[in-house]
Order: structure tokens, then C-alpha cells, then sequence
């Protein structure tokens, strides 16, 4: 092996670090290349030196046609744990299966070893489904100590769902990328040698010309004949034209099944006639398959089975597998595992032989249904399906087409596998409605598609089968009725969507079908929640979170946390926010192989919470990773941008915000609707009230009448404060239209004087008395900067009417509860409009302010030169005074204030008048007082 390690002996130094650091810390390692770049020869003879150091290696590796065998790379002695142990009678989900699956084969690695274990699963990139996932779940949650996860993956072969697999491995803290190079000429030159040590140098630069440093076919180069093409497939086709057919049957067989194979698979390939075994020690004594009587046979290079079988025409290629199936299904016990019953399916559909293709893929599927492979029972619950025939119910062999259909998009969906299970129904589901299954396969699409957002499909379907199902069936009639009230609650539409969700409850009752039961309470919860009978509403949601539990459904138990958030956040608990949050994403961490899509929403939750009570760092604090790879932009980053922008980090916010964009499209109104939100109260503080307008209304269209208006008032809120600033009374107007439901949400009574308070400034009259109830209103629930920007608007309004006795102590009393709100926030740039509206009125505030221990460390000198003039002008811009109106105050022309104004934009280091107020808030530059007229 050394001849073919040139060049590797940094990649090999990484392994035996992390083998040899095992009894202290786990790793897992992607080994990845080109074909013959040299994979298998590193981690094998990696390994092989370990083999007296005291580690146990578990080996496996996967094949071409694997794809469909369930666990089929994890290797025998991994797999079989599954069909070894006693599994429990009956899960209650096919997520709580899952999990059982996952775990019992992790207890296998779970060793006393001293020196740790080491899992080698070879050509990753052909892997079934099962095994991926357990990899992914296995390479997210490594022990602390004594475990190597060490897989090998060929870079141009993989179809694109596995790349998107092998991406997100990548990205996982605990996996170390080892890619694989060319070696260079140098390199390729002491590999010749080492292989044929009289190789003069024009052989060796006429070698390295044809293998451009591919190791293995430098080998296959070497020991051949330089006049072949410079193609590692070229050459091997070369090899293969001087073998008999039969050999090359067997050659081709190695590659058609996921493990090795024994005497009487070869002898199968070549025909099973006299000169079979002539056939299989041709194969053997050409180099092209290794016999090994313990291991079994295999390709020299899993390159050499792919380009001989594809080199036989497709009545050889069916004739092989008939061979190979028959000989296998005679050789299958009663008590296989479902990896060797898929394998008899495999061979006998690629085979073409349709009737014992249909009885196989049954038994396959029920089989790693059995052992909780869900994605490869789906797969054969769909082949079957696919060959079945009306003859088939006259044999009473099987269930329905579309039954079977079914059943295979329900086990593909359990295993994440939704687009996937879409196109199969999509494709089996016909316009003809009296065909048995219709009922089933129609409510399953349904879901699938409002899966997917396609809602207003997901709508045709499940209306067409509300017209099927029959008037006794209560069962039926309830997952109807569930999924009309589901589909009702994106069109907002609460009075039908509730009168659905009570009807689904009634049914769902009398049948004793305890999830449509779980999810009719949650529904109905909802829409209470929404109308404001909050105690109802958090009756229903507990009620439903408790089911869900029960069953250990995954997306019942997340949607039901979800809502539960969104009550507990009415009723200003958010210490049981928190509490459902963690606990929730807990539960679905131990059911779920991957991430669940609620997970980010419930942290998301969890941080609108924290913001608007003002626990502002906490918010900041919370860690949500629990080990888990980033996977993209965070739904929470919207949250956080709020803290910063109203903390004055307008860096961050745009950080923030830069990977939200992906996240707020008009498919996803509610993500639109937040980053709109906090978009617009950026261009604000930029002094751009235009462009915040914009964005408000974007989103404002998009979330008119649907459940998204009932909870838009904080997009109601900045779109009214931009229309102000924009002076666009008609914009004003269009923005209460669209969102006029907003104000009978939460907060009902505080956001109707908002909408009354910004008409009075809209209109040049501002009354304080609207900001005054929003502030005693914003107070009561428990939302602090809101109430503190109340309390501002209210004191400007005071403020603005000077004949009126007392005003000016109420004003007084106003700003100072908001000066400490903001001071106890860290609300920087409020504090800034605060200390400045007292100065201009000549209020004294205490001046006990100091700067938020969250404020940023500065990039420039903490105290710049500036003179008092420019400190004068600064505490001007801040208060966003325009040069005209800064020279009225400080007698001067608007050309001398223009000047200072571009001397202390340099003195900052920064470039716009906003950055420089957000500046001098953050130094502190912005209390020096204006002179008295």
C-alpha cells in the first residue's frame, strides 16, 4: 500500500492524530476525492496499522444499487442490531420509531473499548436514506470521547440531494474535511519507482502525462500498457475486452449488490452452467475482483464493477439480475432482515420481472417498515404501487393502487422526505374519483402540498375530499374537517375556521382519533387566542401540547408549542414562554433525525418575548445552538436586529439583516412582514421615511386580510411613523385600510390611540392624550420601550401646546419615565431623543444616565477634538435638525452649519448625519446645551 500513500502523509498524520486522541474526544472525518484518487487506500491502511492499538474498528461500505437497502452501509454487525432487538409492540408515531432506530444502533457503538471505536463507512455517496440519516444524526451528537466517525465520499458522482446532505455535514463543528488532491508530478514520480523501481524518466513523465496524478490509474498505467487512452475508464474497459462474457458478468455482479459477495453470488452472475466456475477464477486471476474467503468478493475498485456492468446491454444487464434474484430469493430465510429481503426486490425489479418484482417490493417494504426504515419502506410501498395490476385484488394479493400510493407518501413524509412523496401522489393520483384510496391519497396531498405552500393546491385537494367521504365515517370526516379548518387559518378566515375546527372535534370524538382530537383543540385555541379569550385559548393549546406528547408527533408537538408561545406571550408570562420553548425544542431534538423547521420559529418566540418585555440581554445571551451546525440564516435575527437598531448598533442590524433577505419572500408573509418591519425603522433612523413607507407597504399588502393582519400592528406601528415623517397623509390612509385588523389584535387599546395619536400629528395637531392612554396601556402589559415611546410622543404633544397651563410638568414627568425606561434598556438613540427634546424645552432630567454596558466598543478615539461649537451643532443633529433649522437656533447661516457639520462628519469617522448621531450617542458627545436665545 505505501506506493499508492505518496503524497498523503499529511492527510494521514490528521487520522492517527484524531484515532490516537480518541480515549480523550470523539471527531468524524469526510475522506473525499475523485475515483482513484485514493480514499479506501488511506483510511484502510490508516486502520490496519490501528488493529494492535486496542480500537474497535466497525466496517461498512456502500454500493451503486444500495440506495433502496436500508442501512445497507453501516455494515452486518450495525444492521443486524436492528432485527436482533426486542422492539416494543407498538410506537406511537413514526417519529418515536425513529428515534428508537437511531438509538439502538448508536448503543452499538457505545463501547468500554479503552482505546475507542472507530466507524468506517465507505462510498457515502451511494448510501440509502436510513443510513444517511443516521450518520447526520450520529456526526450532530458525537460523545464526548472515544468515537471516529470516518466516512469516504466520491465528489462527481452524487445526485443532488446528497450533496445538500453532505453540505450540511460539512458544516457541523465536529467534522473535519479531508479532501483529497492530485499528486504532482514530483509525487507521481516516487509512486512509479516505488511500483517499478527501473521506470526510467521518460516512462515516468509519459505516465504522469496519461494519469494527470490520479494515483490508481498511475497504478493501472504502470502495471499495463502506456498506449491506452489517458481515462481511468478507457483503461479499465481495456481490461475488460479480453475477458470472456461470463467473467465479465461476474466482474459487473460485484457491483450490483451492498456488500460482498460469496461463491454462490459469482456462480450465479456467470450462469450457474458447467463453466461457471471456469468464469469466476477468470474474473479472480484477471486482478479485477479480490477474492477473500472469509470477506467475500469485490471489485478491485468500485470503478471496475461500475464500468463493467455498464458496458453490458440491457438484456445482459436484465439477465444478470434475474440470476442473481432467483438464486437469492431461494436462498432467503423466513426470519432475513428487510436489508436482505430489499435486496431479492432490487434484483428482481431491475430484472424486469414484473410479478415477483410486486410480491418482493411488499415484502421489502413491510420489512424495513418493521425496522423503522421509513424513507426505503416508502421507496418499495411506491415500486409496488407503481407495478401494481387489477389482477392483483382477484389473487387477494395486495391492498389498492392508490392505498399502497399512500402509505408510501405517508412513510416518505415521516422521513422528510416531502417533495419526494408530492411527486409520487402527483403522479398516481387521478381525476377519477371512484377509485379505492382516493379519500386517503387526496388528504394526504393536501398536506403535503400546504407543506411545500402550496396552499391554494392543497385547498382543491382537500375540498374534493370533503365531496368523497361518507356521511358515517367520523374518522374521515374529522381529518376532513381538520384540514379545512388548517387551510381556513392561512386565509384568515376565523369564524369558519373555527366552525370547521369544532366539527373535526365533534368527529374526531365519536371515532376516538385522538391526534385529529389534539389538533381541533389547538386550532380552536388559536382563534380564541385571536379574539381575546386568552383563558380558553390557553386551555385548548395545553390541551392539544399534551396529545401531541402523548403520540410523539413531531409536527403536532411543534405547532401546538408554537401556539402555546403565542398565548402565554398574550397573557405576559414569559418566563413560561421560555420554559415551553426549551422544553418543546428538547423533545423534538430526541424525535426528529434533523433539525425541525419549528425549531428556529420557537426560538424566534422566544426572542420576541424576550425584546418586547425589555430583557433585552438575555435576548442577546440565549444560546440555541445545543451543538447544531448553523443551516442558514436565523429566524431570530430579525428579532435581535430589533434590540441593536433601538441600541443604536446599526452595524449589527445590517449584519442581521443581510441573511433575512433570503427568509422574507412573499410565500413566507409572516418572515416578510418581520424583516419589513425592522427594515422601515432602519431607513427611519437613516432619514428615509420614503423608503421605509415602501417597505411597510410591500408587506402590508401581502398580509391584508389573513391571519398575518391580526398580528401586523407592530408593521402598523413603523408604517404609520414613516408616513408622518413622509408627510403622505394618503399613505397614512391606505396603511390603516390594509391593516385596520391589526388593531383589534393584541394590545388592542394601545394600538388604536397609536393610530389616533399619528392621525393628530399627520394632520399638524398633535394630541397628547392618544399617547398618554397607548403609554398606560403598553404599561399594564408589560412592554416597556413601547411605552417609553409613547410617553416621548406624548411630551412632544404637551410640549407643542404652550398656552395650556401644566403641560410642561406633565411633559417633565413624561420624559423622565421614559429617560429611565431607555436608561435601564440601553435604548441609545430614544435616550438621545429624549435628552435632546429637554433641552430644546429647557427641562432639567436627571443626570444620572450612564452608557449601557451592551454599547459597542468604539473604532474611533473615545473623545474627538471637537470644539464646543461643533458639540453644539452634534447635539443638533441628533435631535435631526436640519442645517437651515440648526443655524435659526444657533444664529448662524446655514452655510457655517453646513461646514461644521462636514468637519464633525470627519472628526467621527463616519459619513452621514445619521452615523454621526448614533455616534455621539454612543461617546456620550451629545449633552452639551444649546445656548438661550
Amino acid at each position: 500500500m505505501a506506493d499508492l500513500l505518496v503524497g498523503r502523509g499529511g492527510e494521514a498524520a490528521v487520522l492517527r492524530e484524531l484515532i490516537g486522541g480518541l480515549p480523550e474526544r470523539s471527531a468524524a472525518v469526510v475522506v473525499r476525492g475523485e475515483a482513484g484518487i485514493g480514499k479506501t487506500v488511506l483510511v484502510r491502511s490508516i486502520l490496519d496499522g490501528q488493529s494492535a492499538s486496542g480500537s474497535r474498528i466497525l466496517r461498512g461500505a456502500c454500493a451503486p444499487m444500495s440506495g433502496s437497502i436500508a442501512y445497507s452501509g453501516l455494515g452486518a454487525a450495525m444492521a443486524a442490531a436492528l432485527s436482533r432487538s426486542e422492539t416494543p409492540p407498538e410506537f406511537p408515531s413514526a417519529a418515536a420509531a425513529r428515534a428508537w432506530s437511531i438509538q439502538t444502533l448508536t448503543d452499538v457503538l457505545d463501547t468500554d473499548a479503552s482505546q475507542g471505536t472507530v466507524l468506517l463507512v465507505e462510498d457515502v455517496h451511494w448510501a440509502d436514506w436510513s443510513t444517511l440519516d443516521f450518520l447526520a444524526h450520529l456526526t450532530r451528537n458525537l460523545p464526548d470521547r472515544r468515537l471516529l466517525v470516518l466516512l469516504t465520499w466520491r465528489d462527481e458522482t452524487a445526485q443532488p440531494d446528497r450533496l445538500t446532505w453532505l453540505g450540511e455535514i460539512l458544516r457541523t463543528p465536529a467534522v473535519v474535511d479531508l479532501p483529497l488532491r492530485r499528486l504532482t508530478e514530483r509525487e507521481t514520480s516516487q509512486q512509479v519507482h516505488a511500483l517499478r523501481p527501473t521506470c526510467t524518466a521518460e516512462t515516468v513523465a509519459a505516465v504522469y502525462r496519461l494519469s494527470a496524478g490520479n494515483p490508481y490509474l498511475t497504478l493501472e498505467l504502470v502495471r499495463g500498457d502506456l498506449a491506452v487512452p489517458a481515462s481511468l475508464r478507457q483503461l479499465l474497459l481495456a481490461r475488460l475486452q479480453v475477458l470472456s462474457p461470463a467473467a465479465c458478468a461476474v466482474v459487473a455482479a460485484t457491483g450490483t449488490l451492498a456488500r460482498a459477495l460469496d461463491d454462490d453470488d459469482l456462480l450465479a452472475a456467470a450462469g450457474g452452467a458447467a463453466d461457471a466456475a471456469d468464469a469466476v477464477r477468470e474474473a479472480c486471476e484477471s486482478g479485477l475482483v479480490i477474492r477473500d474467503p472469509v470477506v467475500g468478493c469485490v471489485a478491485r475498485h468500485p470503478v471496475v464493477a461500475e464500468v463493467a456492468y455498464h458496458q453490458l446491454l440491457s438484456a445482459e444487464r436484465r439477465d444478470l439480475h434475474a440470476r442473481l434474484a432467483n438464486d437469492l430469493a431461494g436462498r432467503v430465510r423466513r426470519d432475513a432482515a428487510a436489508s436482505e429481503i430489499a435486496e431479492v426486490a432490487e434484483q428482481f425489479h431491475r430484472a424486469n420481472e414484473r410479478d415477483a418484482a410486486f410480491s418482493w417490493a411488499l415484502t421489502a417494504a413491510r420489512a424495513a417498515e418493521k425496522e423503522c426504515a421509513f424513507a426505503e419502506a416508502g421507496h418499495w410501498f411506491a415500486v409496488a404501487s407503481s407495478l401494481w395490476r387489477p389482477s392483483e385484488l382477484a389473487a387477494d394479493r395486495a391492498p389498492q393502487r392508490l392505498v399502497l400510493a399512500e402509505r408510501a407518501a405517508s412513510l416518505l413524509s415521516g422521513a422528510s422526505r416531502h417533495e419526494e412523496a408530492l411527486a409520487l401522489l402527483d403522479a398516481a393520483v387521478t381525476e377519477a374519483d371512484d377509485e379505492v384510496g382516493t379519500l386517503g391519497a387526496l388528504l394526504m396531498r393536501g398536506r403535503l402540498r400546504s407543506l411545500v405552500d402550496d396552499l391554494a393546491g392543497a385547498m382543491v385537494d382537500i375540498e374534493r375530499a370533503r365531496r368523497l367521504v361518507p356521511a358515517d365515517d367520523d374518522r374521515a370526516l374529522g381529518q376532513v374537517c381538520i384540514a379545512h379548518a388548517l387551510m381556513l387559518s392561512s386565509y384568515a378566515r376565523p369564524a369558519e375556521e373555527m366552525e370547521a375546527a369544532q366539527a373535526a372535534l365533534r368527529h374526531a370524538t365519536r371515532a376516538g382519533d385522538t391526534r385529529t382530537i389534539g389538533q381541533a383543540r389547538r386550532e380552536i385555541g388559536a382563534v380564541a387566542a385571536n379574539e381575546g379569550r386568552i383563558d380558553e385559548a390557553l386551555d385548548e393549546t395545553l390541551a392539544a401540547l399534551e396529545i401531541a406528547r402523548e403520540l410523539a408527533e413531531p409536527e403536532d408537538l411543534a405547532v401546538a408549542a408554537m401556539s402555546l408561545t403565542y398565548v402565554h406571550g398574550l397573557r405576559g408570562d414569559s418566563d413560561q414562554v421560555l420554559r415551553v420553548v426549551d422544553t418543546v425544542q428538547s423533545e423534538l431534538r430526541r424525535l426528529m433525525v434533523d433539525e425541525h423547521w419549528a425549531e428556529g420559529i420557537l426560538e424566534n418566540n422566544a426572542v420576541c418575548e424576550l425584546y418586547v418585555t425589555g430583557r433585552w440581554d438575555e435576548a442577546l445571551n440565549r444560546d440555541d445552538s445545543k451543538g447544531r451546525p448553523p443551516s442558514g440564516p436565523a429566524f431570530k435575527d430579525t428579532a435581535l436586529a430589533r434590540i441593536h437598531l433601538d441600541r443604536g448598533n446599526l452595524r449589527m442590524v445590517v449584519d442581521l439583516l443581510r441573511g433575512q433577505e433570503l427568509l422574507a419572500v412573499d410565500d413566507q408573509p409572516m418572515m416578510k412582514r418581520d424583516y419589513a418591519g425592522v427594515m422601515a425603522q432602519l431607513r427611519l433612523a437613516q432619514q428615509r421615511p420614503h423608503d421605509a413607507l415602501a417597505y411597510v407597504l410591500d408587506a402590508a399588502e401581502l398580509s391584508h386580510d389573513t391571519e398575518d393582519e391580526l398580528v401586523a400592528d407592530e408593521l402598523l406601528r413603523v408604517g404609520l411613523e414613516a408616513a408622518v415623517a413622509a408627510h403622505s397623509p394618503d399613505d397614512f390612509d391606505r396603511l390603516v385600510a390594509l391593516l385596520g385588523r391589526a388593531v383589534s389584535g393584541f394590545g388592542a387599546a394601545a394600538v388604536a390611540a397609536i393610530v389616533d395619536g399619528e392621525r393628530s400629528r399627520i394632520r399638524g395637531a398633535p394630541d397628547p392624550e392618544p399617547w398618554l392612554t397607548a403609554a398606560q396601556e403598553w404599561a399594564v402589559l408589560g412592554r416597556p420601550y413601547w411605552e417609553a415611546q409613547a410617553r416621548v410622543r406624548a411630551a412632544e404633544a404637551l410640549l407643542a401646546r404652550r398656552g395650556q397651563a401644566g403641560n410642561r410638568g406633565r411633559a417633565t414627568a413624561e420624559l423622565e419615565a421614559a429617560r429611565q425606561i431607555a436608561e435601564q434598556l440601553g435604548a441609545a438613540p430614544l435616550l438621545g431623543r429624549i435628552q435632546e427634546l429637554a433641552k430644546v424645552a429647557r427641562i432639567h432630567l436627571d443626570d444620572s444616565v450612564t452608557e449601557h454596558h451592551q454599547q459597542p466598543a468604539s473604532d474611533t478615539d473615545p473623545h474627538p477634538l471637537l470644539t464646543e461649537r461643533e458639540r453644539q451643532v452634534l447635539a443638533l443633529v441628533v435631535a435631526g435638525q436640519t442645517n437651515r433649522e440648526i443655524g435659526d437656533a444657533l444664529y448662524m447661516s446655514p452655510k457655517t452649519a453646513s461646514v461644521h457639520v462636514t468637519h464633525i462628519l470627519g472628526k467621527l469617522g463616519v459619513r452621514t448625519r445619521v452615523q454621526a448621531a448614533a455616534e455621539a450617542i454612543r461617546l456620550g458627545l451629545d449633552d452639551n446645551p444649546v445656548p438661550p436665545a
